[in-house]
């Protein structure tokens, strides 16, 4: 897995920034392709197929390769007692078992139990069972509302199951509780410090291998964002009511321990205040950090992708408490400048 893609959001906005652009010149680079297929004829084209099925059966043997020592790797870790270790092997045997077996949700009870007060544990386990449809998240939910009760996370999940029964009751129920959250977090850095260090040393993984294992895995699950931006719809918030609420949301977003929760919660809040505000002129400083520091890692690729950068982030995610702030604290070890200089033009889509 590329470093850019271990931040969820990092990496999505690369990408959009690169359609954005740099498409202009995909339509003559086909062109220029498929042209120089005629010339060549049919040997090229066979040659070219050969090439794909042998590079195909070697990502084929690669996969098997990592999912045998991954394999090798959940059997130590979940003959462990401590939290740390039960909950890498119930992330891990999601892969081994094709994210269908149900030890999966054996193993990251276990590691609750083992550590009950740790909300972070307790919200492993509920995108464990919300992944999968056999299973109730409800009391999960409820318990994770418990330990933190100013997380609003837990309510994205109300919303997306109001969204599929489409229940308006269940949609305010659910925004509501989401307005009353002062943060929406996923405990990022502490799952990913934590289960990195339990993994690390073990079955041929170091410290960035088993780190980049961990966000992959963790990354895979889906985050219910479009439940809430129907919640949050133009026109429902033309309601005084509702356009309160979702201002309290989306600050709840931007306040988010992940690039994407932030990112998400200044493009709803862009269409909430008036752009010239002085809400809206703080809004669009923070997203132009939040493209800059895309657009950063994307001119230093080969630099953000070093085994020794992968090192520092992993330092990074047991120092600071989001994604955000470790990222930072990673350019600044690069030597890169973290935020926008006045002279850098802001070439996102949108802005």
């Amino acid at each position: 897995m590329s470093f850019t893609q271990w931040s969820r959001v990092l990496s999505v906005a690369a990408i959009a920034a690169w359609v954005g652009a740099g498409c202009s010149s995909k339509p003559q680079t086909l062109q220029s392709q498929y042209d120089a297929r005629l010339r060549h004829g049919q040997p090229e084209q066979q040659a070219d197929a050969a090439a794909e099925r042998k590079a195909d059966r070697a990502d084929k043997a690669k996969q098997k390769q990592r999912e045998e020592r991954l394999g090798r790797l959940e059997t130590y870790l979940a003959a462990r007692r401590d939290a740390d270790s039960l909950a890498a092997a119930a992330l891990f045997e999601r892969v081994v078992a094709g994210f269908t077996g149900p030890d999966s949700h054996d193993l990251a009870s276990r590691a609750a139990a083992a550590a009950p007060l740790r909300a972070d544990l307790t919200f492993l386990q509920l995108q464990l069972c919300a992944s999968d449809p056999d299973c109730d998240s409800q009391p999960l939910e409820a318990r994770l509302r418990q330990l933190d009760p100013d997380n609003g996370v837990t309510w994205t999940y109300a919303l997306l199951r109001a969204d599929r029964a489409n229940d308006e009751a269940g949609r305010k129920t659910g925004r509501d509780g989401l307005a009353r959250a002062k943060r929406v977090d996923v405990y990022w850095n502490r799952l990913v410090s934590h289960l990195t260090a339990a993994a690390a040393g073990h079955a041929g993984f170091d410290t960035s291998a088993a780190m980049i294992e961990v966000i992959g895995i963790e990354a895979a699950f889906p985050t219910a964002l479009q439940p809430v931006s129907r919640a949050c719809s133009e026109t429902a918030s033309k309601q005084p009511e509702v356009l309160t609420e979702c201002r309290q949301i989306a600050n709840a977003f931007r306040k988010g321990d992940t690039t994407l929760f932030e990112l998400y919660g200044s493009s709803l809040a862009v269409r909430l205040w008036p752009a010239g505000s002085p809400e809206g002129l703080e809004i669009a400083t923070e997203r132009r950090t939040l493209h800059y520091r895309s657009d950063l890692m994307t001119r230093n690729a080969a630099k953000v992708n070093s085994d020794g950068a992968a090192r520092t982030l992993a330092a990074m995610y047991v120092r600071y408490p989001t994604e955000q702030t470790a990222f930072r604290a990673l350019f600044i070890d690069l030597g890169l400048n973290p935020d926008p200089p006045a002279g850098w033009v802001d070439r996102w889509p949108g802005g």
